[in-house]
């Protein structure tokens, strides 16, 4: 089969088109012959190397794709072949304590797609088929492979964490991000006051397409921390939605109110971050982590998706050979939604 692969990490230009078996499934695999092959930034971690993702070389990535169930293991359950399905990219043992309780997300064993197994850059992928669920015919497999990750992070940040609930005030800072693009989408859908923050001036735009009630471009001579004041009558939001780091922390936590709830997925501009304590606990402020979603959680979502109610948003497509095109595109930062792989 077709994949992309690569053989040593660095630049986009380490990723290379080459042929290699096609898997087989065993035990509860499912090999789906995928359609479409979503981008994340995590791909970007893991084919630059960094220590959070060790992979074993060569290597394929991907986290999301659809497609069509081509072949099921002996031991496969609730899926057939010939399934159109979009796959669940987090990936959980199923019988630890956390599971059992829901919690899969914070799997002992929890890895994501394509970050250590291999992915779904390629003509085939193999998954649990507990990872697969079937999509309706109304749904074209580029938008099945548009929200998994990115959504389905930012509806477990919304809905499981912070409890965003209608009417409420919410700051959306990194407004053209793919995990933020959702987010504006999800809190919309719950009925929240949306405030969408940017740095890009040329996305503005594209980021009032989304419906937010207000969008903040950051500039010289322009300051959030002011304008949210002023747009919550000194009252600063009742969350804000952060995956930026130290970029942007002290002024999302500045823009919280009262009993703010400030939750983060990650940290694309640091890792590390200050805190004055003072200003946390004398406010009644929350600082929530969030890792991805659970399999509930991606029901929920999904179900939202296949009946129209959330409409993922999708920047371009590359062909499968132009994988390294598509990753300079994302680290240019030039998309607004999903970037993702026709197969």
């Amino acid at each position: 089969m077709k994949a992309i692969q690569f053989s040593e990490h660095g630049e986009a230009g380490v990723l290379q088109l080459v042929d290699v078996p096609k898997p087989t499934p065993h035990g509860n695999d499912v090999l789906v012959h995928v359609a479409f092959a979503g981008i994340n930034r995590v791909d970007i971690w893991v084919r630059k190397g960094g220590p959070a993702y060790p992979v074993s070389l060569p290597h394929i990535l991907g986290a999301d794709g659809a497609g069509v169930v081509e072949e099921c293991g002996p031991e496969a359950e609730g899926v057939s072949t010939g399934n159109r399905v979009v796959i669940i990219p987090a990936l959980s043992c199923g019988t630890c304590g956390f599971c059992l309780k829901g919690m899969d997300n914070q799997c002992e064993q929890f890895e994501i797609l394509g970050a250590k197994r291999q992915g779904t850059y390629g003509e085939y992928v193999l998954v649990p088929d507990q990872n697969v669920v079937p999509i309706p015919d109304s749904l074209p497999f580029d938008k099945a492979a548009a929200f998994p990750l990115a959504y389905l992070t930012a509806w477990h940040m919304l809905t499981s964490r912070a409890k965003l609930q209608p009417k409420e005030k919410i700051l959306i800072v990194g407004a053209s991000a793919g995990v933020a693009v959702a987010a504006i989408q999800i809190a919309k859908w719950r009925g929240a006051t949306v405030l969408a923050a940017t740095t890009d001036k040329a996305k503005i735009e594209k980021i009032k397409t989304l419906q937010p009630d207000d969008v903040f471009c950051e500039e010289e001579g322009k300051d959030l921390f002011k304008w949210i004041h002023k747009k919550t009558n000194g009252h600063g939001v009742d969350v804000v939605f952060e995956h930026v780091g130290p970029a942007t922390w002290e002024k999302s936590i500045k823009s919280l109110g009262k009993y703010g709830r400030l939750v983060t997925c990650g940290g694309t501009s640091g890792p590390s971050v200050q805190i004055d304590l003072r200003t946390l606990f004398s406010r009644d402020m929350s600082i929530l982590g969030a890792r991805m979603g659970t399999q509930r959680e991606f029901q929920e979502l999904a179900q939202l998706v296949f009946e129209g109610k959330i409409d993922p948003v999708i920047d371009k497509i590359f062909p499968l050979a132009e994988a390294a095109g598509a990753h300079a595109h994302i680290e240019s930062r030039q998309q607004f939604g999903k970037v993702l792989l026709k197969i």
